[in-house]
């Protein structure tokens, strides 16, 4: 997302900015995705991320560098997975729904607040007014883009995605996909990387989702 824009429209310090809320927005959108992973386990009843400092916003507790450099070259990346131990979930099946769940929503509701940020800039053209305005207008930008990208990512039901521990919820241990998932699951997210990066992929569900954002904004404004 960065690389696509042309860098000779912008001035050294309103290009240093864009540059710093993109790695600020990347690293929101990891941290609080992780934190969420970490307090839904905690209050489903297994402390094994709060005792090992997971459940924190610190972001080197979380970044992992592979992913990282994924999200800022390809569009997509990961954070390190928070560990839990579901066994100590109160309820299993509904323990390991609402973990598993708690990032991509947090991811959700992250998104969906900056599309409004991002809408109002654009719409009444606040990032003509200064670099400071101009950073905050890219960083509302890159926010709803990352975080609705990582939702996507996350959803997709490939192990050790959070899409593949939601249906985990609701599907029996011998399940012939899960087992294919879980088994092939390096194999299987190459080929969504791939795809994505050559022919779009899941990036159109995710330029879908953003103009339905853009569309609902236009209603009220």
């Amino acid at each position: 997302m960065l690389f696509s824009l042309t860098w000779s429209d912008f001035t050294f310090w309103e290009l240093l900015s864009i540059i710093g809320t993109y790695g600020l927005a990347i690293m929101l959108a990891l941290v609080l995705h992780e934190w969420a992973h970490a307090w839904a386990a905690y209050k489903s009843g297994d402390p094994t991320a709060k005792m090992l400092g997971r459940m924190t916003l610190n972001p080197a507790k979380h970044v992992e560098p592979l992913g990282l450099l994924s999200f800022i070259f390809v569009g997509i990346g990961w954070a390190k997975p928070v560990p839990v131990n579901p066994f100590n979930y109160r309820n299993f099946k509904r323990g390991n729904f609402f973990v598993s769940i708690a990032g991509v929503t947090v991811n959700f509701i992250i998104g969906f607040i900056a599309s409004l940020g991002f809408f109002l800039f654009a719409h009444f053209d606040l990032y003509t007014m200064n670099v400071g305005f101009l950073a905050i207008y890219y960083f509302f930008l890159f926010s709803m883009s990352i975080n609705i990208m990582l939702m996507i990512f996350n959803l997709l039901p490939i192990a050790p995605l959070d899409g593949y521990n939601m249906l985990r919820s609701f599907t029996k241990p011998g399940n012939a996909y899960m087992k294919f998932a879980r088994e092939n699951a390096m194999i299987l997210l190459l080929v969504v990387l791939l795809v994505s990066m050559f022919s779009g992929g899941i990036f159109h569900l995710h330029n879908l989702i953003l103009r339905m954002f853009m569309g609902l904004w236009g209603v009220f404004f």
